[in-house]
C-alpha cells in the first residue's frame, strides 16, 4: 500500500493527488519525529480498524430503523425518525511528537438523522426512509502498543 493518508469507502483516491497534498503539507502523512512518513502496515491497520468500525456503525443503523416509533402527522399518517451513520467514511492518520502514541486516526462520517412515512406501521417499515438532517462526525484513534484505540 502506498503511503496515502486518505481513503475513502475503502478505496484509495488518486496518488496524484497525495504526491500534490504531501509537496503543499510537509509531514501532513508523517510523523513530526525525524520526517518519518505513516508505515503502511499502520495504514493498513487503520483502514481494517475502521472498516470493522463503521460495520459495527451499520449494525446500529439497521437496529435503529427497524425500532422506529412511529408519530401520527397530518392527514392520518405516520411518520418514523432514526438516527443512521455511513456508510461513506473518509479515514486520516496523522503522526504525532509522542512515542507512545506514535500515530493518531481519524474517522470522518456522517450522522443522519432518517424519516420514514406512511399510513401503517407495514407501510413505514417498507419506506426507504429519506435524510431529513445530516451532521458530520469526526473520530479520533489513537494507535498505542502497536494498536488502535477508542
Amino acid at each position: 500500500m502506498e503511503c496515502s493518508c486518505f481513503v475513502r469507502s475503502g478505496r484509495q483516491w488518486g496518488l496524484s493527488f497525495f504526491a500534490l497534498m504531501l509537496t503543499l503539507l510537509p509531514g501532513f502523512c508523517g510523523s513530526s519525529l525525524a520526517g518519518e512518513v505513516v508505515p503502511p502496515a499502520v495504514l493498513t491497520s487503520f483502514e481494517k480498524f475502521s472498516q470493522g468500525w463503521m460495520s459495527r456503525l451499520e449494525q446500529v443503523s439497521q437496529q435503529n430503523s427497524r425500532e422506529l416509533k412511529p408519530e401520527p402527522v397530518a392527514n392520518g399518517r405516520l411518520v418514523g425518525r432514526y438516527i443512521c451513520y455511513g456508510p461513506d467514511c473518509v479515514r486520516e492518520v496523522r503522526g504525532t511528537d509522542s512515542k507512545i502514541t506514535p500515530y493518531v486516526g481519524i474517522i470522518r462520517y456522517a450522522q443522519k438523522v432518517m424519516e420514514k412515512e406512511g399510513d401503517s406501521l407495514q407501510k413505514i417499515k417498507d419506506h426507504p426512509g429519506a435524510s431529513t438532517s445530516e451532521i458530520q462526525v469526526t473520530e479520533i484513534f489513537r494507535y498505542t502498543g502497536g494498536r488502535w484505540v477508542y
